[in-house]
């Protein structure tokens, strides 16, 4: 950990990932508390799933609608530009190129603090009911 005068006690990929990693309501909860303490209290998490082809559509417009709903990104382009670069970036982690079309479900995580925004995201992926993987990815963009 990095401790000292204007730095935080913890990455902002970090906690975006362990927000993302969360595994019900009441947890993530604690963990936004948790992340508040640490220096970023600007931080939202909501779930994405569906086909790789129908996530795709709603990954960006679910990531923009909640970080505005909650406050985490004012509705300004240059703030909504960085979500969807944070988003589509977090997203490599998650597709699979091997598969043609897998189904997904996704925790997405948006953490930010005045310069900077992170996207984290955690879930499974299957091309097969029976063949579940965990999946990660992670995209951190400026401010």
């Amino acid at each position: 950990m990095i401790y000292g005068r204007g730095m935080k006690e913890i990455s902002l990929g970090r906690a975006a990932l362990i927000l993302a990693m969360t595994e019900n309501r009441e947890r993530e909860e604690e963990v936004k508390k948790w992340l508040g303490l640490m220096g970023y209290p600007k931080a939202v998490a909501t779930e994405v799933s569906g086909t790789l082809s129908e996530f795709k559509q709603k990954v960006v417009k679910n990531a923009v609608t909640a970080a505005l709903n909650t406050g985490v990104i004012d509705n300004e382009p240059e703030k909504i530009h960085s979500v969807v670069h944070a988003a589509l970036e977090a997203l490599c982690g998650i597709e699979l190129l091997s598969m043609a079309n897998p189904s997904l479900k996704v925790k997405l995580s948006i953490v930010a603090d005045d310069k900077w925004l992170a996207v984290g995201m955690f879930g499974m992926s299957a091309a097969y009911p029976s063949t579940n993987h965990e999946r990660a990815g992670l995209g951190i963009m400026h401010l």
